[in-house]
C-alpha cells in the first residue's frame, strides 16, 4: 500500500465516525474497502492510530495493482480512477477528522471547559494566522476568550519557544493584580488595560484559568 503524506495534517480521528463509515478496526488499524467505476477497481484504504494513512488500488479483472492513477499527467481512463479515489478520500476527511489545530494537552483541556460549559465554538478569523482563534458570547456576539500560537519572546520572556496562550477579559483592578510577567502576562495584542495573556502550559492550573474563563464570559453581556 502506498502512503499518503500531509493528507490530514491538523486534524485528529474521530474512531466513531471511522467505523461509522463502514472502517474495520483489524489488528490496530482501521481498513475500508470500496469500489470504483463500475467494480472494475477495489480500492483500500488503511489508517493506523498515529493519523498515517495508506491506500492501494486493484483492477478487479487482473487482481493486479493499478498505479495509473498516480502519474502526473493523467488522462482519460486513469483521470477518471484518479477522480472517484480524490473523491473518496475527500469524504473519509470531511466525515471522519476532526480539526486539531491546537497541541497542548492544557489548551485542549481549556476548549472543552468551554464546548462544555458554554457550547461556545471556535471561530478562526484570520486566514493570514490560522492557528488563532476567538469564542464569542452567543447573547452579545461579544469575545471573551482568544487562543493565540505565539513566540515566548513576544510576552518579553527570553526564549523563542512557539507556545499557546489564551487572552481573557477581566476589570481593570483585577488585571492590575494579576499581572506578574511570570504566570500572568499584559494581553498580547488587545487592550492591556482590560485583558492578561496566560500562557497554557501548566504555569497556571486549570481550575484558575476555568474560573477566569467565567469572569470573561460575564463581562461579555
Amino acid at each position: 500500500m502506498r502512503k499518503i503524506n500531509n493528507f490530514i495534517k491538523d486534524k485528529k480521528i474521530d474512531f466513531k465516525k471511522l467505523e461509522e463509515f463502514g472502517f474495520k478496526l483489524i489488528d490496530n488499524s482501521y481498513y475500508y474497502q470500496t469500489l470504483l467505476l463500475k467494480n472494475q477497481f477495489k480500492m483500500s484504504v488503511k489508517i493506523n492510530l498515529d493519523n498515517s494513512i495508506f491506500t492501494e488500488i486493484i483492477d478487479t479483472e487482473t487482481n493486479e495493482p493499478y498505479i495509473l492513477y498516480l502519474i502526473e499527467k493523467r488522462s482519460g481512463y486513469s483521470e477518471k480512477v484518479y477522480k472517484e479515489y480524490s473523491d473518496i478520500l475527500e469524504k473519509i476527511k470531511k466525515k471522519c477528522f476532526e480539526d486539531e489545530i491546537f497541541k497542548a494537552n492544557y489548551t485542549k483541556e481549556v476548549i472543552n471547559y468551554i464546548k462544555n460549559k458554554y457550547r461556545d465554538e471556535l471561530e478562526f478569523l484570520w486566514e493570514k494566522s490560522p492557528k488563532n482563534a476567538v469564542v464569542r458570547r452567543k447573547s452579545s456576539k461579544k469575545w471573551y476568550a482568544v487562543i493565540l500560537t505565539v513566540s515566548k519572546r513576544k510576552l518579553n520572556l527570553d526564549t523563542d519557544e512557539i507556545i499557546e496562550v489564551i487572552n481573557l477579559h477581566n476589570i481593570v483592578e483585577e488585571i492590575e493584580k494579576l499581572i506578574d510577567n511570570k504566570k500572568y502576562f499584559p494581553a498580547y495584542h488587545m487592550n492591556k488595560k482590560h485583558w492578561c495573556t496566560i500562557c497554557l502550559d501548566g504555569t497556571v492550573e486549570l481550575k484558575e484559568i476555568y474560573k477566569l474563563i467565567d469572569v470573561s464570559y460575564e463581562l461579555a453581556k
